[in-house]
């Protein structure tokens, strides 16, 4: 009797160990079948199933591959384990605004803000959810909060500087803007807004602030085009043309730099050859790119041949039937016929 026992002893140890060895051969699979960081952190985690942190780098990885569900299953079970930390409520929201639930995300940044008074994240990201949500003066208020909490915090005078923009104080825009870039030399977003202001009015510091931009991002094309179309609008055209042909050293079938290399040879330097090159450059990257071949169009005018001219100015017509500058073409065709 006491053999039959030691003998099922023996077989039920052999069967537990033969599960446990299916078991790990099975997890081992799925972890082979993941994405190398997701199989990282789940391994981190079955190992320390308590650890909360290790749900927020879930969390995190399947908000950037917008599986969004899953992001919030992770977090929630971070705050399940962890509800006193309040930076998971600011990720929590981050999750919600993802699913555009802002009234959830919302909920959530203000739950942070109750349990710490001093989150100045929290306080941001209430700031920019106002702001998105047109609500400037809540907005500003949630960014001087943030201030408050951390006087050195330039995103705070950033989203001031939107909110003021946003009301048409373009002055006390600038001055936050400035501020933020003072706290923060590489603030390639002030630095390009900036820009954007003092290009609307002609004025020759937008360069300065776009090359600043440059200095944080080199060959930035963002900020290369804004520069060429500050060149060009104000007659510099040989500066315009430098600016393009620095954006099509790194991305040769750029459209925009193509087309407006184009422009330039057209309007500006009556070299309606090289013209029809950029132009037709562009519409073979984009062949609806009406822009491109209605100048394409003007440029076969230009050079007397008017039958490509036509051609032209007809497939504007059929992408875009209201298209008026295509009509005045075929009307001024009409007319040398």
């Amino acid at each position: 009797m006491q053999k039959q026992i030691n003998m099922q002893k023996c077989l039920l140890f052999v069967l537990v160990a033969v599960m446990f060895a299916c078991s790990n051969a099975n997890k081992d699979k799925s972890y082979d079948a993941m994405p190398a960081d997701l199989a990282d952190i789940v391994k981190k985690i079955d190992k320390n199933p308590d650890d909360a942190s290790l749900y927020v780098l879930l969390s995190d990885y399947y908000i950037k591959s917008r599986l969004l569900d899953s992001a919030l299953n992770a977090i929630s079970q971070a705050i399940r384990l962890d509800s006193t930390n309040t930076d998971y409520y600011v990720n929590l929201s981050d999750v919600y605004f993802a699913q555009t639930n802002v009234d959830a995300a919302e909920e959530a940044l203000e739950k942070a803000i109750a349990l710490d008074s001093k989150n100045d994240n929290a306080y941001l990201k209430l700031a920019e959810l106002h702001f998105l949500l047109k609500r400037y003066k809540l907005s500003e208020e949630a960014a001087k909060k943030a201030i408050t909490v951390n006087a050195q915090n330039p995103k705070a005078y950033h989203i001031l500087a939107w909110n003021y923009r946003e009301q048409g104080d373009t002055l006390l825009a600038i001055r936050n803007y400035m501020t933020a870039v003072e706290q923060d030399v590489d603030y390639y977003d002030a630095y390009m807004e900036l820009g954007i202001l003092y290009h609307c009015k002609h004025n020759k510091l937008a360069i300065d602030y776009y090359n600043n931009a440059l200095n944080c991002k080199a060959n930035d094309f963002q900020a290369l085009y804004n520069l060429g179309m500050f060149y060009q609008e104000t007659g510099d055209y040989e500066k315009a043309l430098e600016k393009y042909k620095m954006i099509l050293q790194d991305n040769p079938n750029n459209k925009y730099a193509l087309h407006n290399m184009g422009w330039i040879y057209l309007m500006a330097q009556d070299k309606y050859n090289e013209a029809v090159v950029f132009f037709s450059k562009a519409i073979e990257q984009d062949e609806s790119y009406m822009e491109a071949i209605y100048n394409r169009g003007l440029s076969f005018e230009m050079l007397k041949n008017y039958e490509n001219a036509r051609q032209d100015y007809t497939y504007c017509l059929k992408l875009n039937p209201d298209y008026t500058l295509a009509i005045e073409g075929l009307n001024r065709l009409d007319k040398t016929m």
